[in-house]
Order: structure tokens, then sequence, then C-alpha cells
């Protein structure tokens, strides 16, 4: 007989306990304000894509290599040349940083000093 395998031990398979199973986690809960909102933003990308398509058709393109992308901003171009939208504000040119400064300045000092700060306004705008 071969000394390797040996015969079971009578209560072995007594003195095993099982490993307990782990309890599943509960799936997090999903905000309805959040999923609608995302819904909301998805129907959106959608919507410009549909315009976006058809700004091709009225235009006489042919579809880009970003396909998805591309067509989002054909949409939104077609939504501004139909007036269904309105073009961003622009940024306000960027004036002298120092002149705005001692303006708002002026509008904030105490009003004692406040005619020698107008002063400086004033002379920084002359320049």
């Amino acid at each position: 007989m071969n000394d390797t395998t040996l015969p079971p031990a009578a209560g072995a398979a007594a003195d095993v306990i099982p490993a307990p199973t782990p309890e599943p986690t509960p799936a997090p809960a999903v905000d309805p304000v959040r999923a609608a909102a995302g819904r909301l933003g998805a129907q959106r990308l959608l919507k410009l894509a549909e315009l976006g398509r058809e700004y091709e058709r009225e235009h006489g393109l042919t579809p880009g290599r970003q396909r998805r992308r591309q067509l989002i901003q054909l949409g939104k171009r077609y939504e501004y040349e139909h007036g269904l939208r309105t073009p961003k504000a622009r940024r306000r040119a960027r004036g002298d940083a120092w002149s705005e400064f001692v303006a708002a300045l002026a509008r904030v000092v105490k009003p004692a000093h406040r005619p020698a700060v107008e002063k400086l306004a004033a002379a920084l705008r002359a320049a």
C-alpha cells in the first residue's frame, strides 16, 4: 500500500466550520434629481446632433471624422442661424488694470482720502 494516501479521520468532516457567506452590499441610492439632469443633458446632446445633421443637409457638408462632437458643434451653429439660441456674451476687453484698480479703490476708500484717490484715477485715465 502507498504511504502517501492516508484514510480520512473519523470526525474530520464534522470539525470543518463553513465559512460565513458575505452579505451583499446594498447598491448606492440614486439621486433622482441628478438622474433627471443626466437624462436632460443626454436629450440635449441628441437634439444638437439632430440639428447638426440638418445643418449638414442645408449646407451640403460631408460628415467629419469626430462625428458626435462635430454634430454637436454644427447643431449649435444651426441654432444660432435659426434664432433658436443667442450667442454667448463675449468677455469684456481688458483695459488698464491699474486704472481699474484705482477707480474701484476710489469707490471704497474712506471719504477723507477719496479726493486724492479720485485725482490719481483721473491722472491714470488721462495717461
